[in-house]
């Protein structure tokens, strides 16, 4: 199992995730860059990722396909794994141009070594579509609601009652 954590360039940049991880194994964690966020020095933020990527963490693009950055991110930082924005796979599954889109974004990933999540699964059509195009996980409301983390802690959350909200298909 695996802690996914969502952060800013800037955060990233503060040096302060260290002492935030300090204690979990690194190799559990995920840390999600939006791409939505802007990045200045992509060799200064490689840097700072480097210490924490070394001991095990991985790194995700998240909201790939919407944000400021466009493919920047991915080219750059080179992620283990690459999130599809909701506005990519939305319709997919009748929508041609969003189809292409997905297809050669779930190619370039298999060429270089990452892992595609398709996000904002909200339907069985879509579903489908992104298995049959070589998506590794997806992600969404068709599959299972978020889930609070107190309820995780606090033992209350049934995982059989609801699916986990990604899902390797």
């Amino acid at each position: 199992m695996s802690l996914s954590v969502n952060a800013s360039p800037e955060v990233v940049l503060t040096g302060r995730l260290n002492e935030v991880f300090a204690g979990v194994d690194p190799r559990r964690l995920i840390l999600e860059i939006t791409e939505h966020a802007s990045i200045a020095d992509y060799k200064e933020l490689n840097e700072a990722l480097q210490p924490l990527r070394v001991s095990g963490m991985r790194l995700a693009i998240d909201d790939a396909g919407a944000g400021y950055a466009s493919l920047r991110h991915i080219l750059w930082l080179n992620p283990e794994i690459i999130k599809l924005d909701m506005s990519i796979t939305r319709d997919l599954d009748s929508d041609l141009a969003r189809a292409a889109l997905a297809s050669a974004l779930i190619n370039f990933a298999k060429q270089v070594g990452s892992t595609v999540v398709a996000e904002g699964v909200e339907t069985r059509g879509e579903l489908f579509a992104l298995r049959d195009l070589g998506v590794d996980a997806a992600q969404g409301y068709y599959l299972g609601q978020p889930t609070d983390l107190t309820d995780v802690i606090e033992g209350t959350h049934v995982p059989w009652a609801r699916r986990s909200q990604a899902v390797a298909i």
